[in-house]
């Protein structure tokens, strides 16, 4: 048997768990029969290390604020569900009348005619008046005010999409969400009454992102945070936190991941979004770091000593046959690997590894 020194104890490293046993040996020379077990070598190196688990997430889109209906009549035109829809384009039709997306962060809430008080729709319609091509030669840049180049711009625009000329937009006939939208349900059938209220579509955003409820069990953490995803086809991908809001809080004010009685939820987005795929609703894995070091010196764990009076050492290899015993220090396990420190450890050491 392997690391006998002078006559105390013998120390054998354990596998890539992490354990490590220790085996006391009082003078008793090993049987002849018995094979010493097999031994490699790595290098002491200085790198970074990082301890994580893994917690269940849902692969989809981000969500989008719910798509509102204002007109009455009948649905005669819809979108199937997958479809993606930008500003400009047509969402539904209501008595044969499209619905027009347009990009905005402030829900329509009036109609738009000249005379109207100044508001922040009004810029963003003029917004989306320039954006489509309706205002060139007429607005250079949006205002609040409804003016006579507005009520021109809305002429154009209304004769492109089929609206009768009138100048002026009824409530219902544009729907402003911050950006195109992706239908991820169709609530509603064709020919269905059409009314107020309705919520027409399910609808998310366009962008790739992760769900991850957290439990109080879960690491702590921060928006911002790297995070590794595991896709169903077992291929990895990175990921970055970049929102974390509660879900279904019981009397607690805080989204912390921490606080009693309250369930975090985190908004993780890929860092390649096309590596993830187009499913939704799809169940990943979420790597969550529990602690992390950087630039410090690290060895496989196989090469850990369990020595018989307490504590770690490693079996440094001096040359052909010219080993000595040193004591360490442990610190991160991950990936393999633990962090090790020393007064008489330093990177490119090599020392016996168990195979």
């Amino acid at each position: 048997m392997r690391r006998v020194w002078k006559g105390a104890a013998v120390v054998v490293a354990a596998a890539a768990c992490g354990a490590v046993v220790t085996i006391a040996v009082r003078g008793t020379p090993a049987p002849a029969a018995a094979a010493p077990p097999p031994v490699g070598t790595a290098l002491v190196v200085r790198t970074d290390l990082a301890s994580s688990v893994l917690t269940q997430g849902t692969l989809g889109y981000a969500p989008s604020p719910p798509l509102v209906n204002h007109l009455g009549g009948t649905y005669t035109a819809l979108v199937a569900a997958g479809t993606v829809v930008a500003p400009g384009q047509t969402l539904y039709r209501v008595d044969n009348e499209p619905v027009v997306l347009m990009a905005g962060t402030v829900p329509a809430w009036r109609p738009f005619a000249p005379g109207m008080t100044d508001g922040p729709d009004v810029q963003e319609l003029e917004a989306n008046l320039i954006a489509l091509g309706d205002a060139t030669g007429l607005l250079t840049s949006a205002g609040p005010h409804f003016g006579a180049a507005t009520e021109a711009a809305v002429r154009r625009w209304q004769v492109a999409e089929g609206y009768p000329d009138t100048g002026s937009i009824d409530l219902g006939d544009v729907a402003f969400v911050p950006a195109a939208i992706r239908v991820a349900t169709v609530g509603v059938g064709l020919g269905q009454l059409a009314a107020p209220g309705d919520t027409p579509y399910q609808v998310t955003t366009t962008a790739r992102a992760v769900s991850v409820p957290l439990t109080p069990n879960d690491p702590a953490v921060t928006v911002g945070q790297p995070v590794s995803i595991t896709l169903p086809s077992g291929t990895t991908t990175p990921g970055r936190v970049t929102a974390m809001g509660s879900a279904a809080p019981s009397g607690s004010s805080s989204s912390s991941s921490s606080s009693s009685g309250t369930a975090a939820v985190l908004t993780v987005t890929p860092g390649d979004p096309s590596a993830t795929g187009t499913a939704d609703g799809e169940a990943v894995q979420v790597s969550l770091t529990v602690q992390s070091v950087g630039h410090v010196l690290a060895v496989p764990v196989a090469a850990l000593l369990a020595l018989a009076g307490g504590g770690y050492g490693l079996e440094v290899v001096d040359g052909p046959g010219r080993h000595h015993l040193v004591a360490v220090r442990t610190g991160v396990f991950a990936g393999g690997q633990v962090q090790v420190s020393g007064v008489a450890v330093r990177a490119g050491m090599k020392v016996v590894v168990a195979q």
